[in-house]
């Protein structure tokens, strides 16, 4: 039989008291951690999904507002981070002239499918780049949509500024109208209303 070591408890009474203090301590403490990783994950797969569903419609809110959350969600991580940066520098700089167009848009292309890559890759998600590239898919009509309305805001803004003139064009009615005329009301004698 073991002797009393500290106010005549044994060792192994003084263990089962530091576990019965501790254990529920301990347990919480790795249930925050937990929680707290599962959060980062949740938020970071959330904008990793925006930016995936739009990726071919680059001027949608939810990508830009996606894109604005990278750095925060994202931070600490390298690899995301430096494709980022250089995604975002590419963003920034002015466009080239005419001839440049192509091949600025082609880098623009490659440097959201790194960025994308280097995300999932972070997720856990084993993507191939070229498959990131090519296997998007943005309807034509919606892009003509977004670009016939970015032009329509212009013209609407230079005519609100008096930069752009509104033309109008003088018009004879036609002469014969193209509607009959509305019906006549009968009064309920069977004559006609007055």
């Amino acid at each position: 039989m073991q002797e009393p070591i500290f106010l005549g408890m044994r060792w192994i009474d003084i263990i089962n008291i530091i576990a019965i203090v501790v254990g529920p301590i301990l347990a919480v403490v790795v249930d925050r951690l937990r929680q707290r990783w599962s959060d980062d994950n949740t938020r970071r797969l959330a904008v990793f999904r925006s930016l995936m569903r739009t990726r071919r419609l680059l001027l949608d809110p939810e990508h830009v507002g996606a894109l604005n959350l990278v750095d925060l969600e994202f931070y600490g991580h390298q690899r995301v981070m430096d494709a980022f940066s250089a995604y975002m520098s590419h963003l920034s700089a002015p466009m080239p002239g005419p001839d440049g167009h192509v091949r600025f848009f082609e880098q623009r292309e490659d440097l959201l499918v790194r960025l994308l890559y280097q995300m999932g890759k972070d997720l856990g998600f084993q993507y191939d780049k070229h498959d990131l590239a090519k296997l998007a898919y943005g309807p034509a009509g919606w892009i003509q949509e977004q670009d016939i309305q970015r032009q329509n805001m212009g013209y609407l803004n230079e005519l609100l500024a008096g930069k752009r003139a509104l033309p109008i064009t003088p018009m004879q009615p036609p002469a014969a109208n193209a509607f009959p005329p509305a019906p006549v009301p009968i009064s309920p004698n069977g004559g006609e209303r007055p």
